[in-house]
C-alpha cells in the first residue's frame, strides 16, 4: 500500500475536525461530544506549537486516508490514530501506524515508549495495533467509567 505523509498545518483544521467529529470517530473516542470548529482550532494550533507533539497526515492516489498523532510526556509517547470515514477497513491504520513509529523516534529521540489507550470495545484498533507491535500491558485506569486497554510498542532489538 503506497501512501504519503506529511505534518499537519493550520490550513488542515476543517479535515482533521471533520475526521474528529465523524459519528463513529466519536462512537469509538475518549471524548464523545462534537468538537466545535473554534474549539478544534485552538486545540491544533496549541498541537502544531508544541515540541511534544505531531500529527501526520497520510494520503494515497485517492487522497487524504487517516492521521496518526503522538503527545509526548517524559519517557511515553501516546499514539492515536484516526482513519478517514469512507477509506475505513483496508489496512490503512496499520500502514499508517507502521510507518509513523520510525519517524516518532526520528523526531523525539529513541528511549520513548508509544503508548496507545484504546476503548475495550474497539476491536479494529486494538488489532491495528497489535499487529504494528503493540502489546497488551493492562487495564487503562479511567475515571469516566469506560474501560480501556493500554498497549506499548514492544522494543525490538
Amino acid at each position: 500500500m503506497a501512501l504519503s505523509a506529511r505534518r499537519a498545518e493550520l490550513a488542515d483544521a476543517e479535515l482533521l475536525r471533520q475526521w474528529r467529529n465523524d459519528p463513529e470517530t466519536r462512537r469509538r473516542s475518549f471524548t464523545t461530544a462534537e468538537i466545535s470548529a473554534a474549539e478544534h482550532r485552538a486545540w491544533l494550533q496549541a498541537r502544531l506549537a508544541s515540541e511534544r507533539a505531531a500529527i501526520w497526515i497520510f494520503s494515497d492516489d485517492g487522497g487524504p486516508v487517516g492521521q496518526v498523532r503522538v503527545d509526548v510526556d517524559g519517557g511515553v509517547a501516546e499514539v492515536s490514530i484516526i482513519v478517514a470515514p469512507g477509506r475505513r477497513g483496508r489496512g490503512h491504520g496499520k500502514a499508517m501506524l507502521a510507518a509513523a513509529m520510525p519517524w516518532l523516534r526520528r523526531d523525539f529521540g529513541p528511549g520513548l515508549r508509544p503508548r496507545a489507550l484504546v476503548l475495550d470495545d474497539h476491536e479494529a484498533s486494538l488489532r491495528t495495533f497489535k499487529a504494528c507491535g503493540f502489546r497488551v500491558v493492562g487495564p487503562a485506569a479511567r475515571g469516566d467509567g469506560q474501560r480501556a486497554t493500554m498497549l506499548e510498542l514492544e522494543e525490538r532489538g
